[in-house]
């Protein structure tokens, strides 16, 4: 008679049972973080005694857009950063003696960051602007009971009417979401005990804080010149970017350099004086 006793938690990863039937067959793989165990080797099989897993992890991540549009007074302008996604809309299916004819209809929308305003220049510099401002995105997991109709979005929009200066900075709103989940599975009774109910539980723990503002800064071009200059100013932050992109030297892979935007032309540089017209009174030159 052989008797056994072992615990099985839903988040706590592999289980002690699992592992020493993976250890005898020589297909034990490890989980993620540190793996403490004990095990004793008997008629030349591993069995494993106690097992324990550690792991943290953390994750920073930082999203910065910055969608420019350009538009003339009064005319509405929009642009779309993003991908066009499908949906099925519907679907039918029509059998008729041994044939199958499925038909389903799918249509297309832009998932991403949109931004659509329409500027009106008053008095003064003051600007009014009827905006929109949508930020979505495509969830990995689906909703509970629609397998079949999709993916899933999030989707922030902000819609309004707001004026503001020449060149001055707006919020136009923001959300913070802080977000807290733990989840506990123990064995009753033996999980409550003091230290060493550690051994009979599992435990883990999530925290996502999620910042969400979105600002606006409307600036003026009266003319040429100032469109140049807004011109020149992106041009040399993008092709900074990208010479602070370059990849590390590598003797081993033969690319060491990143594409790099051709550098701009200094316009202020005086032009060269063009050549004088001929005179009609010299004498033909010689063939």
């Amino acid at each position: 008679m052989v008797g056994l006793l072992g615990t099985n938690f839903s988040i706590g990863g592999q289980n002690i049972i699992s592992l020493a039937t993976q250890g005898a067959n020589g297909t034990v793989v490890p989980s993620t973080g540190g793996n403490f165990g004990l095990a004793q080797r008997t008629n030349g099989v591993y069995v494993l005694g106690f097992l324990a897993r550690m792991l943290q992890s953390n994750g920073d991540g930082n999203i910065l857009s910055t969608p420019n549009l350009l538009t003339l007074d009064n005319e509405e302008a929009k642009i779309v950063i993003g991908e066009n996604v499908p949906f099925i809309t519907g679907q039918f299916t029509q059998s008729g003696g041994t044939t199958t004819n499925p038909f389903q209809t799918i249509e297309r929308k832009d998932v991403g960051i949109t931004l659509r305003i329409r500027p009106q220049i008053g008095e003064g510099g003051a600007i009014r602007m009827t905006l929109f401002q949508e930020q979505s995105s495509v969830k990995t997991d689906t909703a509970a009971g629609t397998t079949n109709a999709g993916p899933s979005t999030t989707k922030r929009s902000i819609e309004g009417t707001v004026v503001v200066d020449d060149g001055q900075i707006l919020v136009l709103g923001g959300l913070i979401e802080d977000r807290y989940v733990t989840s506990r599975s123990k064995v009753p009774l033996l999980g409550d005990i003091p230290l060493l109910g550690a051994l009979f539980r599992t435990e883990s723990r999530e925290r996502k804080r999620t910042n969400l503002m979105v600002f606006l800064r409307p600036i003026v071009m009266r003319d040429a010149d100032a469109a140049n200059r807004l011109s020149l100013d992106r041009y040399e932050q993008i092709r900074g970017q990208q010479q602070g992109s370059q990849p590390a030297n590598s003797v081993v892979l033969p690319i060491n350099e990143a594409p790099v935007l051709p550098a701009m032309p200094d316009r202020r540089a005086p032009l060269a004086p063009p050549s004088p017209p001929p005179d009609p009174t010299a004498p033909p030159k010689a063939p």
